[in-house]
């Protein structure tokens, strides 16, 4: 009975230092790590999968301190579903919050939510009606704008096309959002300080749709046979301008410019069915925002708004390494 009893005790004596080594030789875990959600404005836009990549280094450069999660709508006109993203998010209480709003009003008051939570928020892009913000890094959209502008009056000229009573038109992706209504205005305010006589059409509104910005850039053309300049304030705009000036082989006769670079505006830019692109640096503006939410849990002062430069990309620059940097991040 002696010899049972010490054999149990010594079977658990084993047991017990087994488990006391198991704890001690396990894994270092990941829990400790910052979850960081990014919210886009929208996944069928290559500009915003370049946001998520920036975004996207900076937690694979933080040595597992930051757990970057993305999200956001298949579209730019998906408002109602972007602000049930940032609810739900706001539910699963990350660390913090970055998220490009396609609305200035819509998402405010969750982001209000979320701060007074004490989940720190850093607005991307568009501004919100709110000063409740972490950080608000953005471009001024509509001194970039001016520059296309600017950019167009020099290519008359080059051209030898007096713009004195002459039309250009511009493209918008969406009425509602703040950021194109600035980029719009910023081009017309500039087209019309430089050419004071110049008429500048209605504002033809497309829903984000390339073939729509498609349809309306060859409706323009066949309606208005002095039409010499068009602007698009997106990159889906700038698609759409770009094909109808190959179709129509309008490419050396009307000067073109759209905002931000994807694949099709580079191709036609270097084909000549697009004058320039205003391009901003999506992926160093994903990549500030993410340290700077770390940065605010680490108690450190912030900047409330941070301004990112853009760069005018034409034929003339667009091979230089700095802009191929900027048009092609991460390779």
């Amino acid at each position: 009975m002696l010899k049972k009893n010490v054999f149990v005790m010594f079977l658990a004596a084993l047991l017990v230092a087994s488990f006391a080594f198991s704890i001690g030789s396990a894994e270092p875990s990941t829990q400790d790590a910052h979850n960081v959600t990014v919210i886009i404005k929208a996944t069928d836009s290559s500009y915003w999968q370049t946001l998520l990549m920036g975004a996207q280094a900076a937690g694979e450069d933080s040595d597992g301190k930051i757990n970057v999660i993305t999200d956001g709508p298949p579209s730019e006109t998906d408002i109602d579903k972007q602000v049930t993203i940032l609810e739900n998010t706001i539910a699963a209480r990350p660390a913090g919050i970055v998220i490009a709003s396609i609305s200035s009003t819509s998402t405010v008051p969750a982001v209000e939510q979320a701060v007074e939570a004490g989940i720190p928020v850093v607005t991307v892009d568009n501004k919100l009606e709110t000063d409740v913000y972490t950080q608000h890094i953005a471009t001024d959209h509509a001194l970039a704008a001016a520059t296309a502008a600017a950019d167009m009056v020099e290519q008359w000229k080059a051209k030898g096309i007096d713009p004195a009573g002459k039309k250009v038109a511009l493209l918008s992706a969406d009425s509602g959002s703040a950021v194109n209504q600035a980029r719009c205005e910023g081009f017309t305010e500039e087209i019309k300080r430089l050419v004071p006589d110049i008429i500048v059409l209605e504002t033809q509104y497309c829903d984000n749709d390339i073939q729509k910005a498609l349809d309306a850039t060859d409706n323009l053309v066949l309606a208005n046979q002095d039409l010499i300049g068009i602007f698009g304030d997106n990159n889906h705009m700038g698609d759409g301008i770009a094909k109808s000036m190959e179709q129509n082989n309008l490419g050396d006769k009307i000067v073109t410019y759209a905002f931000d670079a994807d694949d099709t505006e580079i191709e036609a830019i270097q084909n000549g069915n697009l004058t320039g692109i205003v391009v901003q640096n999506p992926f160093g503006m994903g990549y500030n925002a993410v340290l700077a939410v770390i940065a605010q849990l680490e108690g450190e002062t912030l900047e409330k708004d941070v301004v990112s430069e853009t760069t005018l990309v034409t034929k003339q620059n667009i091979e230089e390494d700095a802009v191929q940097k900027l048009l092609y991040p991460g390779k």
